[in-house]
């Protein structure tokens, strides 16, 4: 009995564990979780843009990774077991893909810090890193606990190239209020984004706009709004927030970033410190 248990015990030790399935990311703001989580021989690759430093706030650690075009010719060259894409990918070639045999995960393009939660758990269970995703929500959690919201409730209103605004369920408006300010794009309709024209920026005596570019990077026309002379009296420089479009791009991974600068910003004049102590 005693050489049966031996034998046993000895085939469960030399047993070798499951093969972590090998991950190929058509999804930007899956990115920094893998790199965040995953054991790094599963990532096959990572999108493009998770190196380009306009739309990536992790673009410096993305330079340690593979990337890949996201064509249909690398993802049958490189054999992924797991492709994950996002709510906004192009179902036609989410249908091929899955027609060539390879399983898709398909994420939330998430404009809110609860979806991207929703997603980094989701994300752990399907490549077998359960607990390393929960690991790294938590540092998340704790570094968004970590910041004091600003407590006089500024009013600020977001402004965006094209005589847009952002509402309720955009991304701006999630940490906006994590941030303790007002958002003043909110409409009745909830819409996340919508026009304001320049009569209705002036008329809402907003104590901050918040912009996520800035007067040295103007296009033809899309900035005639922002840089409007009218705009610019009502609004000088020290009237106006940015937040850089890197930790706009997706919530989670950079959504304590963005809070914590938009803090820091609001309190600036305030004699507020943007962390609890």
């Amino acid at each position: 009995m005693r050489l049966i248990l031996t034998a046993v015990m000895f085939a469960l030790w030399a047993a070798p564990a499951a093969a972590l399935p090998r991950v190929m990311s058509l999804n930007l703001c899956a990115d920094p979780y893998l790199m965040a989580f995953a054991d790094k021989a599963q990532i096959v690759a990572l999108t493009p843009q998770s190196r380009d430093a306009s739309l990536s706030a992790d673009a410096a650690a993305a330079q340690n990774f593979p990337v890949s075009d996201g064509q249909i010719e690398a993802i049958i060259a490189l054999k992924p077991d797991l492709i994950i894409v996002s709510s906004w990918s192009d179902p036609m070639r989410n249908a091929l893909i899955e027609r060539l045999g390879f399983d898709l995960l398909m994420l939330d393009a998430a404009h809110g810090f609860d979806a991207a939660r929703r997603d980094i758990l989701t994300l752990g269970t399907a490549i077998g890193r359960e607990a390393q995703a929960g690991a790294y929500l938590q540092r998340l959690d704790s570094a968004l606990a970590a910041l004091q919201k600003v407590p006089h409730a500024p009013k600020v209103l977001p402004l965006q190239r094209r005589n847009l605004t952002v509402g309720y369920g955009h991304i701006l408006d999630d940490i906006l209020s994590r941030a303790g300010a007002l958002n003043l794009g909110r409409d009745a309709s909830n819409s996340p984004m919508r026009r304001v024209s320049l009569e209705s920026a002036l008329a809402a005596r907003a104590d901050f706009i918040l912009v996520n570019e800035t007067d040295e990077m103007p296009d033809s026309r899309g900035m005639e709004f922002i840089t409007h002379p009218a705009l610019t009296r009502a609004y000088p420089a020290a009237r106006r927030l940015h937040i850089d479009n890197s930790l706009l791009v997706c919530a989670g991974a950079s959504t304590p970033r963005a809070v914590a600068a938009l803090i820091s910003q609001l309190t600036r004049d305030q004699g507020f410190s943007a962390s609890s102590q």
